[in-house]
């Protein structure tokens, strides 16, 4: 009798590790970390991101449409509140609304299209924003560009601005990922 001889097979991505489990969709070897379960079978990450891509119809013209509305609201709403000298905890109440209105106005302005990187780039211009609209508020006082040290001074000695600008980004980085 002839011995059947099993040939060993490796993951195409990790090719130092053995593996018999091939993707339910195109037949592509993949070990356990390549693997992603799904309600149908275990799926290599390429298949589920085509999959996944049905869902993502953002252009660059989208991308900058969400980046303007962000930088430019939240730099209004960072001079807004060193101007009034809000207190901290107040300004967690504007902040929780705003980052929530600013994504959904730049959802609204893009038609509902989102892009894998939307949620980054509305969460990034929104902290751009914010340290634009606080320097252009020291600017107005000043008469001049602040020193480095004068604006990190102003920024850190007043809570306000990083804690509008950090929840602001959360939520807005939050709305846009579908978790708000």
């Amino acid at each position: 009798m002839a011995e059947q001889v099993e040939q060993l097979t490796y993951c195409e991505v990790h090719p130092d590790r053995e593996t018999s489990l091939r993707c339910n969709k195109c037949g592509r070897l993949m070990c356990p970390d390549c693997a992603v379960p799904t309600p149908v079978g275990y799926r290599c990450k390429q298949c589920v991101r085509k999959q996944d891509d049905k869902f993502f119809s953002a252009g660059q013209s989208d991308y900058i449409i969400v980046a303007a509305v962000c930088v430019i609201i939240s730099a209004i709403a960072a001079a807004i509140v060193l101007a009034t000298n809000i207190y901290p905890l107040f300004v967690i109440f504007i902040a929780i609304p705003l980052g929530g209105g600013v994504s959904e106005l730049a959802l609204r302005l893009t038609q509902r299209r989102r892009g894998r990187q939307t949620a980054n780039v509305a969460a990034a211009s929104i902290v751009i924003g914010g340290l634009v609209g606080a320097v252009a508020y020291m600017v107005t006082q000043l008469g001049r560009l602040p020193s480095f040290d004068i604006a990190v001074r102003v920024l850190m000695g007043n809570f306000s601005i990083p804690i509008l600008i950090g929840i602001m980004a959360f939520f807005a980085y939050s709305r846009f990922r579908g978790r708000a």
